[in-house]
């Protein structure tokens, strides 16, 4: 079977003109002003869900002592490791198990109560952890700094977007100053 091919052929008198070059000119342009404006809006959704970890401390006049973690940021907070050291040596443990271990070795200090997570755990924008109730001795007279000298809480944690963030740690205070503070309380 045999097929007829015809070809037309326009004759072009000077190739392309001026308008063609400025529509395709602004086609580029429009396309890079599209990427720009999509990275842009990337990065500000990266920004509304970002989360942030902090401590919130508080005690009593009955020598009660609370920390709390809470996620004060805008987003969910995805904690992907927890750690905890006691007179800087790491406590070996996960989930509640861990809180209960840590203040096994704290002398002044009777844990009452306690809440932890098992990583990976999404703490939710405006939620906490309440991570121990402590009774602790009246001759101690900073409990902040008492515990920060022995105790220390480190959690990893990423956005919903997968970046990983700053490790949140709980304040450290060095073991001279410590003892010095005990030295005064007692």
């Amino acid at each position: 079977m045999a097929y007829d091919v015809t070809y037309y052929i326009f004759p072009s008198d000077a190739g392309l003109g001026f308008a063609p070059w400025v529509a395709i000119f602004l086609s580029v342009l429009a396309l890079g002003a599209t990427i720009w404006q999509s990275r842009i809006t990337r990065n500000h959704n990266k920004l509304t869900v970002r989360p942030h970890l902090s401590g919130h401390s508080s005690f009593t006049e009955d020598c009660v002592y609370k920390l709390e973690v809470r996620n004060d940021g805008l987003g969910p907070a995805i904690i992907t490791a927890a750690r905890v050291y006691r007179d800087g040596v790491k406590v070996v443990g996960e989930g509640p198990g861990l809180v209960i271990d840590a203040f096994a070795g704290v002398s002044y200090c009777q844990l009452i109560g306690h809440e932890f997570i098992y990583p990976e755990h999404v703490l939710p924008a405006g939620c906490s952890i309440e991570v121990c109730v402590v009774r602790f001795d009246p001759s101690i007279l900073n409990i902040d700094d008492f515990l920060a000298g022995h105790l220390v809480l480190e959690m990893d944690y990423k956005s919903a977007y997968g970046d990983s963030l700053p490790m949140y740690s709980t304040r450290r205070v060095s073991f001279r100053e410590v003892a010095r503070s005990d030295e005064k309380g007692c």
